[in-house]
């Protein structure tokens, strides 16, 4: 390996700390360093002077996935969708549960609240037993419904 020695000089105090830390990692100071420098040199950043890291942003244009052909990955599209709206009937039926459960628990249980919360989680229910998942304007209505990104969200709203 191509080396080159570097000296460097550092406050003695902030040295003596370095060094402790490193020995608790069961390494030598210099080890640490070179481990850091590189680490900065792969991420292209010091990020010194940050509390975080800074990241790292790539431009839409240049990410993989903008370059792919919209009709290769229609079809997956669909069925993550299906797979979004069922998970979020779910979660829809679950929260209801949560609160009816605590509604019930109360001191003073607000019966008329239960009821229509009960009648809502039953309808969220038929819904998923009769939702045919190839159905894209049912998907639609449920994505739209149950908290699902809206049409204006969609690459063709943005087109």
């Amino acid at each position: 390996m191509d080396s080159l020695n570097l000296h460097l000089r550092i406050d003695r105090a902030i040295a003596e700390k370095a060094m402790k830390m490193a020995h608790a990692r069961g390494l030598e100071l210099p080890d640490a360093i070179r481990m850091m420098l590189a680490k900065a040199v792969r991420i292209g950043d010091f990020s010194i002077d940050e509390e975080w890291p800074q990241v790292h942003q790539v431009a839409e244009s240049t990410r993989p996935y903008f370059t792919y052909d919209e009709r290769q990955w229609n079809s997956m599209k669909t069925v993550l969708d299906a797979e979004l709206a069922l998970a979020l009937v779910d979660q829809y039926i679950a929260a209801h549960t949560l609160l009816i459960e605590d509604l019930a628990a109360a001191a003073d249980p607000d019966a008329g609240e239960i009821a229509r919360l009960k009648q809502e989680r039953e309808d969220a229910r038929k819904i998923l037993a009769v939702l045919d998942p190839s159905d894209a304007n049912a998907i639609r209505d449920i994505l739209s419904r149950f908290g699902g990104p809206s049409d204006a969200d969609s690459p063709e709203a943005q087109a």
